[in-house]
């Protein structure tokens, strides 16, 4: 029978935190709850993604998604490609990487991978089970947006009410490709004075002025999640 888990979702690295509660069923696969947290997190679903549950690790298939991005992951769960960027760092101005080098770890990688016993069609149930669970989930793998989240409850499903359902959460999510968390750092830092000479190119003509990064609202949320079209979200009341 399916079961709700009450998720709690936090932004790492970011203070003060960026965060939401929300409900799920237990049935949905890995992808439909990576759509549900794009949405609840207010990212706008460009890059690929991964959960990492215990010693499972679940990631979509490159195709549809930027294969750059999808060998970048690989490159770096690679200590040899690890060790040849320390070594590059180290020889004094040459920067430059080997690429039949790098295809070389790429061609290891793909004969060593092992069998996929779950992917993002799996049900999140089978690897998600117990309160007090955690696992983390990451998003665009260049900008490296790690998230954790916590399986805060698991009760039973409340027929009367449509799933899933957003509870709570603080403050907006950075913008799509800001450059990490130092990106991120910088452009609020630039946000806030309008004589920065990279304001005008950053905030008024990139980034927009009516971004607001203290602004939630968990109705706007709840009619993304729902299949409508809500109002943009700057046109509600601070919470």
């Amino acid at each position: 029978m399916t079961k709700i888990l009450e998720l709690k979702i936090v932004l790492n690295d970011i203070k003060p935190k960026i965060w939401r509660r929300f409900l799920v069923e237990d049935s949905i696969s890995f992808n439909r709850l990576h759509k549900i947290v794009q949405t609840v997190m207010g990212w706008d679903d460009y890059h690929m993604y991964k959960f990492c549950i215990s010693n499972e690790e679940i990631v979509p298939e490159e195709e549809g998604y930027n294969l750059a991005e999808s060998s970048f992951n690989k490159l770096f769960s690679s200590p040899e490609f690890v060790k040849m960027l320390e070594q590059g760092r180290l020889s004094k101005g040459k920067g430059s990487l080997d690429t039949d080098k790098i295809n070389e770890i790429l061609h290891k990688i793909e004969q060593n991978n092992p069998v996929v016993k779950f992917d993002v069609n799996t049900k999140i149930n089978q690897l998600i089970k117990s309160e007090k669970q955690k696992f983390t989930y990451v998003y665009d793998f260049g900008d490296s947006w790690e998230h954790t989240v916590t399986v805060e409850k698991i009760i039973e499903k409340d027929q009367s009410k449509k799933y899933p359902i957003c509870l709570e959460g603080e403050r907006a999510c950075p913008p799509e490709d800001c450059g990490s968390v130092p990106g991120y750092y910088n452009l609020m830092k630039i946000r806030k004075n309008k004589k920065h000479p990279e304001y005008k190119g950053l905030i008024v003509e990139w980034l927009g002025e009516d971004y607001d990064p203290e602004l939630f609202v968990v109705d706007w949320v709840n009619a993304r999640l729902h299949g409508k079209r809500p109002i943009p979200v700057w046109t509600y009341s601070k919470k």
